[in-house]
C-alpha cells in the first residue's frame, strides 16, 4: 500500500496502515457524541468555518493554484467564495431545523396524536473527493456532515490532498471535535477497503466510472455517485444569442473544462447559428492563454489528460467538423477549442471530455434539439436560452437531466440546489439539505394521550 499523508485526530500525520485503522476507530466512537450535539452548537462551527475561510481567501485561492499546478487563481477565488456558501448554507439549514411535523390525526383512528419526523446520522461518511473542485467539493461533503451531526472520513485526489487537509483544520479549530473528521491521502487499493468496512455505512462519492465499482463493493451501504456528465445548451430562436454566448463561454471553459457541469455541446436553431458562432469564438478566442491575459484557461491536469481532449477533437474533425478555435496543444495545456458543424457520429457529442473543447451545432427544430441532448446515457445539468415561456415548460418536461437551467448554461448551480445526474451520471443528490438527506434516516416519532379524547 502506496501511504502518504493524512490529517488525523487533530494532527497532521505520515499514514501506516496503524493509522489508518485509528483514523477510522475514532470516527467510531465519536459517533454518539456528535449525533448528540445540538442545532445551536453545529450551527456555531459552521459559521466559525465561513469566518476563518473569509478571513484568508485570497491566500487560500492562492495556495490551492499553487498546490495544484494547474488550477488558475481565478478560477480558485470562486472556489473559495462557494465554499464559504456552503458552509453559510448549512448553519442555516441547521438553524431553520431538519424536522417535519406530520399531520396524522388525518384519520380518524389517530385522534389526538401527535407526530414529528427527525433525521438521525446513519454513521460515520466516507467522502471521496475529486481533484478539480479541491475545497468545494470536501466542503460539499464536510458541511452536511456536520449539520447531520455525522462523523466524516474525507479520502482526497493525491493531486491536491492538502486543500482536505485544511479544511479539516479549520472545522476542528471552529470546534468540531479532532476525532469526528480525518483525511487520508491513501492509495486505491486501500480506498476499496474503506468502501468494505461496515464502520463507515455511508459512502458519498466525486469522481469517474470508477464509482460504479464502488457501488458494487457496498451493496448494503448508502452510497451517494456524483459522475459526471456531457452538459448541453440550446438556443432557441428566440434565445439571447450575446448572452447565450458569453455565459456558454465561461462555462465551457472554467477550470478549463474539467468540471462535471461543463458545457460541452451547444445546439443552436438555425436562424442564430451564425451569430452565435462568431460572437461565441470570440470571446473564447480571449481566454488564451497569452502573457498578462487575466481570463486565460490553465492547462489540464496533466499531460494525458490533455491528449485525450486532442484525440476527441481529431475525432470530431475525421467526421467532418471545423476547428473555429484552438486546437493546438503544448504538453498538458490545450488552447481553448471551439469545432462547428458537430454532428452525432462524433464522440464529443456523446461522451464527457473534461477539458477545454466546446462543440457546436445547428439544429432546425425544437424535436431534433430535445432528441440531440437526450441522446447521451445520463446528465447533470443542461441549459435552455428562450424568452418563451411555454417553451421553458415543455423543454423542462421533456429534457432528461438531473436539472434544466432556463436562460442559462450548464454550469449555473447555486449551492442549496439538489445536485446530481441521471443514468451514467449517477444518483443520489448533493447540495445542502440533499446530502443531509443522503447522510440521515428518518425516524417517525408518535405521541398519543394515554387517555382517548
Amino acid at each position: 500500500m502506496l501511504a502518504r499523508v493524512g490529517y488525523v485526530d487533530g494532527s497532521v500525520c505520515e499514514l501506516e496502515n496503524a493509522t489508518i485503522e485509528t483514523a477510522v476507530e475514532l470516527l467510531s466512537q465519536a459517533a454518539q457524541s456528535v449525533r448528540r450535539t445540538s442545532s445551536f452548537e453545529r450551527a456555531a462551527i459552521l459559521d466559525k468555518v465561513v469566518v476563518a475561510l473569509s478571513i484568508n481567501a485570497e491566500e487560500i485561492a492562492q495556495s490551492l493554484a499553487d498546490e495544484s499546478g494547474f488550477l488558475t487563481v481565478k478560477d480558485m477565488r470562486l472556489e473559495v467564495q462557494r465554499s464559504i456558501e456552503v458552509f453559510t448554507l448549512a448553519s442555516a439549514y441547521v438553524r431553520t431545523g431538519t424536522s417535519e411535523i406530520l399531520n396524522v390525526d388525518a384519520v380518524a383512528r389517530a385522534r389526538g396524536a401527535f407526530s414529528y419526523v427527525r433525521r438521525e446520522p446513519i454513521g460515520p461518511v466516507l467522502g471521496i473527493t475529486a481533484y478539480n473542485g479541491p475545497l468545494l467539493i470536501a466542503a460539499h461533503k464536510i458541511a452536511p456532515a456536520i449539520a447531520a451531526g455525522a462523523p466524516i472520513l474525507i479520502k482526497p485526489s493525491p493531486r491536491v490532498a492538502g486543500a482536505a487537509i485544511r479544511l479539516a483544520q479549520a472545522v476542528v479549530e471552529a470546534g468540531w471535535p479532532q476525532k469526528a473528521i480525518a483525511v487520508l491521502d491513501i492509495d486505491n487499493e486501500a480506498t476499496m477497503s474503506l468502501v468494505k468496512d461496515p464502520r463507515l455505512p455511508v459512502i458519498s462519492f466525486t469522481g469517474g466510472d470508477v464509482g460504479w465499482k464502488i457501488k458494487e463493493a457496498a451493496p448494503l451501504k448508502r452510497v451517494h455517485l456524483e459522475l459526471g456528465g456531457v452538459g448541453a445548451v440550446f438556443i432557441a430562436a428566440d434565445g439571447n444569442v450575446q448572452a447565450a454566448a458569453a455565459e456558454c463561454a465561461a462555462g465551457g471553459f472554467v477550470r478549463s473544462g474539467q468540471s462535471c457541469i461543463s458545457v460541452q455541446r451547444i445546439y443552436v436553431a438555425r436562424p442564430n447559428y451564425d451569430a452565435f458562432i462568431d460572437a461565441f469564438v470570440s470571446a473564447v478566442e480571449g481566454m488564451a492563454r497569452t502573457e498578462g491575459n487575466p481570463n486565460a484557461i490553465g492547462p489540464m491536469v496533466d499531460e494525458g489528460a490533455a491528449r485525450k481532449v486532442e484525440s476527441f477533437i481529431a475525432d470530431a474533425v475525421s467526421h467532418g467538423a471545423k476547428v473555429a478555435c484552438g486546437g493546438v496543444r503544448e504538453q498538458d495545456y490545450i488552447a481553448p477549442t471551439v469545432i462547428t458543424g458537430a454532428n452525432g457520429k462524433m464522440a464529443v457529442m456523446r461522451k464527457e471530455v473534461f477539458g477545454p473543447l466546446v462543440a457546436v451545432s445547428p439544429v432546425d427544430s425544437i424535436e431534433e434539439a430535445v432528441s440531440e441532448m437526450n441522446a447521451v446515457s445520463g446528465a447533470i445539468h443542461h441549459g435552455v436560452y428562450t424568452a418563451d415561456l411555454d417553451l421553458a415548460f415543455r423543454l423542462c418536461d421533456e429534457i432528461r437531466a438531473g436539472g434544466v437551467i432556463i436562460n442559462g448554461p450548464s454550469t449555473w448551480r447555486v449551492d442549496s440546489m439538489p445536485y446530481g445526474g441521471t443514468g451514467t451520471s449517477g444518483f443520489g443528490r448533493e447540495g445542502v439539505r440533499y446530502a443531509v438527506e443522503e447522510y440521515t434516516e428518518p425516524k417517525v416519532i408518535v405521541m398519543r394521550p394515554s387517555k382517548p379524547l
